[in-house]
């Protein structure tokens, strides 16, 4: 690669990823295809809810308050559990943690359309028990795309990743309210993304391979970074 000039950075090849991380450019990107699949999954099922909507409220028999607590639950639960599983995934098997996670809000997904409609509260609690299960996945599929690739390739291969986002929440809207109409029951639209998320369990377990940690950040020539307490890392980011 030769000598960089004074002030840049050396940015390992192509090669030298390979020999960093065990793992084939090619291989590298079906990882990236897959997660980019699930993170479209994962929204799809965010927003399903929202496309069936008026249906739920007809079928519980409630306002729009009481509809406006499934989103805010999930949410809720969303935002209290992503730093825990941040923590999670800087120390244990990512791959696992994510397998789990996903099986989980499929589980929950599909048991939330089998609910009574007597029993409103039990939506609620499972909207919320999804959250577990999408925190454990959006807060560690990153850090797998940055043990992956560095610089300009990390950036394109992020910006793949999130554009998912809005793809699979426009999906969630259409797939919700397309299933409802042809199935004639709003139950059916929250049993599509549980199938789809059981491929997404397979893909994960038999495709992605766990890189190694922060391996390409002390192989990219940059300075070490020094370990910080958390209650640091806390008051940087409120800065």
């Amino acid at each position: 690669m030769g000598n960089p000039k004074s002030g840049e950075l050396e940015v390992p090849d192509c090669e030298g990823l390979q020999r960093i991380t065990g793992l084939s450019r090619g291989h590298s990107t079906l990882i990236v295809v897959v997660l980019c699949y699930i993170n479209l999954l994962n929204y799809m099922d965010r927003f399903t809810v929202a496309g069936v909507l008026t249906d739920i409220e007809q079928f519980f028999n409630i306002g729009d308050g009481s509809t406006g607590l499934i989103q805010t639950v999930f949410i809720s639960s969303y935002m209290v559990l992503a730093p825990v599983f941040g923590y999670l995934g800087d120390r244990y098997n990512r791959k696992y943690l994510m397998c789990g996670g996903i099986a989980f809000w499929s589980l929950v997904t599909l048991g939330s359309s089998f609910i009574p409609r007597e029993h409103f509260w039990l939506l609620l609690l499972t909207r919320g028990l999804v959250g577990v299960g999408e925190a454990s996945y959006s807060t560690i599929a990153p850090t797998l795309i940055a043990d992956l690739f560095v610089a300009d390739q990390r950036s394109r291969m992020l910006s793949i990743f999130y554009f998912a986002i809005p793809v699979g929440s426009g999906l969630g809207y259409i797939a919700g309210s397309k299933v409802k109409d042809v199935a004639g029951d709003w139950h059916w639209a929250l049993r599509v993304t549980p199938g789809l998320g059981v491929l997404a369990v397979l893909l994960l377990f038999l495709v992605v391979q766990e890189p190694p940690r922060g391996a390409v950040e002390r192989h990219s020539g940059s300075p070490p970074l020094s370990p910080t307490s958390w209650w640091a890392d806390l008051k940087a980011l409120a800065r």
